[in-house]
C-alpha cells in the first residue's frame, strides 16, 4: 500500500519536472522550496537512484529520472481515468447490479421492469439471484432484494413497499359447474382442495367466516403438490379449490380460467418490499433500479 508520504513525494517530483525547478514547483503546490526539495531527496533515497542532475543554474532529469517520470505520468493518467469513470457513473447507470428475488414472484413480476432497465442502460449488468430464503445483503454482496413478509432488521435495512401478497380462494368454472359454488366458509368442507405441500404437510387454511371469526379448515385433498405453479395448473384444470396469491392467479382470473370464491375470507395479506442496506452511498445503478420497481408497482400493483 502506498503511503501518503510517498504520494506527496511523487507529486513533488512530477511538479518539479513540469515546473522546471523546485522553487516554481513549490509556488504551484503552495509549499516551501525546502519542503519540495526534501521530498524529492527522500524519494531518491528510497529508490536509491539520482532523479535529477542539479547545478546552480539548472535542473535536469537523469536517465533514471526520465524513466521514472514517464511511469509516473502513466500512473497519474490511470488515476484520472479512474476518476472520470466514476464521475461518468454518477450520470449514467453502469456496473453490476446484484438483486435477490423470490423465485416465482421475481420471475413473473420483478424481471419485466428490470429487463426494461437493461434495455434503457446498455452499460448496466444485472445478476438476478432467485431464492426464497432471506439473504444477508452485506455478507452476500447484494445491492437490493425483494422480500414478501418481514422486510428484515429495520436498523440495518431500508424498505419501500411495492404491494401486498393477498391470498385468495379460487377454482375453475368447470369444477364449480359440477356442484354449486360454496357460499359459506363451513361449506368448503364439502369440496376437494388442491394442496400446497410445505415441509411434507398441508397446513390448514385459516379463513375468516361470515361473523369475522377465524376458522382453521382442512379440506379433503387428493392432490398434494410442492410447487405453487403446479397447484395453479391443477386448479385451472378443474381439480378442486386452491388458496393462491392473487399475483400468481391474476392471469388465469383475467382470462376466465379461474373464479375467486368467498372474496375477503383469507384475511390480510403480507407486505411486499424492496429493501437495501442503510448507511452506504447509493450508486446510481441501485437508485434507478429502486425507482423502476416503485414506478412499476405503485401506486397500484399490476395484478390489482
Amino acid at each position: 500500500m502506498i503511503s501518503s508520504e510517498r504520494l506527496h513525494a511523487i507529486r513533488a517530483f512530477v511538479q518539479a519536472v513540469q515546473a522546471g525547478g523546485f522553487s516554481r514547483a513549490a509556488e504551484q503546490l503552495g509549499l516551501s522550496r525546502s519542503t519540495v526539495g526534501k521530498a524529492v531527496a527522500r524519494l531518491e533515497q528510497r529508490l536509491q537512484v539520482r532523479l535529477f542532475q542539479r547545478t546552480t543554474r539548472s535542473l535536469s532529469l537523469t536517465d533514471e529520472g526520465q524513466l521514472f517520470y514517464d511511469d509516473c505520468l502513466k500512473a497519474l493518467a490511470a488515476l484520472e481515468a479512474a476518476e472520470s469513470h466514476l464521475a461518468a457513473r454518477a450520470h449514467t447507470p453502469e456496473g453490476r447490479l446484484r438483486v435477490s428475488l423470490p423465485v416465482l414472484f421475481g420471475q413473473k413480476w420483478v424481471m419485466p421492469p428490470l429487463l426494461s432497465l437493461a434495455d434503457r442502460y446498455p452499460q448496466l449488468q444485472i445478476d438476478a439471484l432467485f431464492s426464497n430464503r432471506t439473504v444477508d445483503l452485506a455478507e452476500e454482496g447484494i445491492d437490493l432484494a425483494v422480500r414478501i413478509g418481514s422486510p428484515g432488521d429495520a436498523a440495518a435495512i431500508t424498505a419501500r413497499q411495492l404491494g401486498e401478497q393477498q391470498q385468495i380462494l379460487c377454482a375453475a368454472p368447470s369444477y364449480l359447474a359440477r356442484q354449486s359454488e360454496p357460499d359459506t366458509v363451513a361449506a368448503l368442507l364439502q369440496y376437494q382442495a388442491v394442496g400446497l405441500l410445505r415441509e411434507g404437510r398441508i397446513p390448514p387454511w385459516q379463513l375468516m367466516d361470515e361473523r369475522g371469526k377465524v376458522q382453521r379448515l382442512t379440506l379433503p385433498t387428493r392432490l398434494r403438490l410442492s410447487n405453487m405453479e403446479a397447484v395453479l395448473s391443477a386448479v385451472c384444470a378443474g381439480q378442486g379449490i386452491a388458496m393462491l396469491p392473487r399475483w400468481l392467479a391474476h392471469d388465469a382470473l383475467t382470462a376466465g380460467k379461474l373464479r375467486e370464491i368467498l372474496p375477503g375470507s383469507c384475511g390480510a395479506g403480507l407486505a411486499i418490499n424492496v429493501v437495501w442496506l442503510k448507511g452506504t452511498t447509493m450508486p446510481l445503478r441501485v437508485r434507478v433500479a429502486i425507482d423502476a420497481l416503485l414506478s412499476a408497482f405503485t401506486p397500484k400493483a399490476p395484478w390489482q
